[in-house]
């Protein structure tokens, strides 16, 4: 994401509740606390892609949040038994939406620049049972900013629970802009959109821990720790065709995947992992993922970084580490 990216905010007002005071007074109504969570609160098009099912506000700066990991779905269902690392990231970032839009006066249609996803698991706490896993998220808010009674950007920071025990912990750090502003910023790639024409070839599925060629995000090049980043027809939970740039989810899971390459044929079970984004990735142009080794700073781990480039440009930076399987 690149700074000219970024809406300055104004005065921060002394609790989020204030915005719906002003709000209020344009006859825009608040969603009760806890009400229904509707698909564009999420930015997610089927109602079967939310994993956030409520929410409830605790004070001005913490919120409590209830989620359900699905134990059947297209794209979010458990793979070998266990759920995906990417699943903690996906939670994290509806759960920052949907407080955005009912809890701090973020518009519907509004758009959100995601600068960063970081979060931190419980390996063991990520095996899947025989039926949903439900969460409570424990979330707070900090870095606020405020314009017009709405929040121009703020940090999400998470706790995850499940039957009283801790699942995972991490943060997101978003920026909002209008709709008129977005149109500024992206110019005429604003009616870019995903190519419908054939699909380049995939590493194989063994290497990128998927399920099957359906959900490989990468092509191969003439290097093992190098590759292409392709959009496989199995993500439709988060590529949405409207979409004018490639989503970060998807190249939060394409990190993934290009790890669990690197590392082959060891298991690759990463229980960390943080992501930066520089800027947007465009449609239309070849995005080139890179994946290192880089020295681990705990023993008994392996760490990767993996990076998206653009036309030379950084578009992102993920660095997963996991636990040895020997350790």
């Amino acid at each position: 994401m690149s700074e000219t990216m970024h809406v300055r905010g104004t005065v921060q007002p002394n609790a989020p509740h204030e915005l719906w005071s002003k709000r209020n007074q344009q006859t825009t109504q608040r969603p009760p606390s806890g009400a229904h969570v509707r698909c564009e609160f999420v930015h997610r098009p089927l109602v079967d892609d939310i994993l956030v099912t409520s929410w409830r506000r605790m004070d001005d700066r913490h919120f409590s949040v209830t989620a359900r990991w699905p134990h059947e779905h297209g794209y979010f269902a458990p793979h070998r038994g266990r759920h995906s690392l990417i699943l903690t990231g996906e939670t994290i970032r509806q759960a920052g939406l949907l407080l955005s839009h009912t809890e701090l006066g973020v518009p519907v249609g509004h758009h959100f620049i995601l600068g960063d996803l970081v979060y931190t698991t419980h390996p063991e706490e990520l095996d899947a049972e025989d039926g949903p896993t439900p969460l409570t998220i424990d979330i707070a808010l900090s870095d606020l900013r405020i314009r017009a009674g709405t929040m121009t950007s703020g940090r999400f920071d998470m706790t995850m629970h499940t039957a009283g025990r801790f699942v995972a912990t991490g943060h997101s750090h978003v920026t909002v802009t209008s709709p008129a502003v977005y149109r500024r910023i992206r110019g005429e790639r604003l009616t870019a959109r995903r190519s419908l024409g054939p699909l380049p070839p995939s590493v194989p599925p063994r290497l990128t821990g998927s399920a099957s060629e359906h959900d490989v995000l990468l092509s191969p090049t003439d290097r093992p720790d190098r590759f292409l980043l392709r959009i496989a027809p199995g993500h439709a939970s988060v590529v949405n065709p409207a979409n004018d740039h490639v989503p970060g989810m998807v190249l939060v899971d394409a990190a993934q995947q290009a790890a669990h390459a690197l590392t082959a044929p060891d298991r690759f079970l990463p229980y960390a992992f943080g992501t930066t984004f520089r800027r947007y990735a465009e449609h239309g142009t070849p995005c080139v993922i890179e994946a290192r080794r880089l020295p681990s700073a705990l023993s008994g781990t392996t760490t990767v970084q993996v990076i998206g480039v653009q036309n030379g440009e950084p578009v992102f930076m993920s660095t997963l580490t996991a636990l040895d399987e020997r350790a």
